[in-house]
């Protein structure tokens, strides 16, 4: 986290992997467990559509329906709604101190918390219940890129591009899990914290923060 002593006066979280796990690898991806084994789909298969599937559906308005359609036509095989609920009820599961998180970040109120996040509008919505996001939400700091078209990996303006026109990147700090985002952030002048639920977050020199550093600096 950059300059930690300086308390930032806005948080915004990244979702996938910081407070709730990745959806689209989790569900294909996860290995013994994941569509593509309990399928008997080549893995590297699934992965490429998976993750051109991933582009498309995050920036625009979308169906779940119409993913689990479209996966199963690329892959040349019905993906059955009963399989996918399984799934989902078993390995989309929140950060344990998400919650911790959150509460530390709000500060009782007292500090706006939003969202940046590439993200599908079906997964976001399910993401928001589980983690109850409007009670920690300022819904003016919420950029998601399928409302907005654009990802955070955009050429051109971008996710983080348009987060930065709406608060002030120096005193906002983004808790984010990839380096590519972390490193965007900082040349619009965010302050940073490298921090992964699962895996290792990128350091690329720089301290990476596990729960209970990233709680102790948002509770300071």
């Amino acid at each position: 986290m950059d300059d930690p002593k300086n308390r930032p006066s806005v948080v915004l979280f990244d979702l996938g992997n910081v407070l709730f796990r990745d959806p689209w690898e989790t569900l294909l991806l996860t290995e013994g467990e994941g569509l593509a084994d309990r399928l008997g789909l080549d893995r590297d298969e699934v992965d490429t559509v998976g993750r051109r599937l991933w582009r498309r559906f995050s920036v625009v308005e979308a169906e779940e329906g119409e993913y689990w359609e479209e996966l199963g036509r690329e892959l040349g095989r019905k993906v059955p709604p009963s399989l996918v609920e399984e799934l989902e009820d078993r390995l989309l599961v929140a950060n344990p101190a998400a919650a911790e998180l959150l509460a530390a970040a709000s500060d009782a109120g007292a500090r706006p918390v939003g969202i940046a996040s590439n993200n599908t509008s079906f997964w976001y919505a399910k993401q928001a219940e589980r983690l109850s996001l409007h009670q920690w939400l300022d819904p003016r700091l919420v950029f998601l890129s399928h409302e907005l078209g654009v990802t955070k990996g955009a050429r051109g303006r971008g996710l983080l591009e348009a987060a930065a026109e709406r608060v002030h990147p120096p005193s906002t700090l983004l808790i984010e899990d990839r380096a590519g985002n972390l490193r965007r952030a900082r040349g619009l002048g965010f302050r940073t914290a490298a921090y992964a639920f699962e895996g290792a977050a990128p350091s690329e020199g720089r301290p990476v923060a596990d729960a209970r550093e990233l709680l102790r600096r948002l509770s300071a």
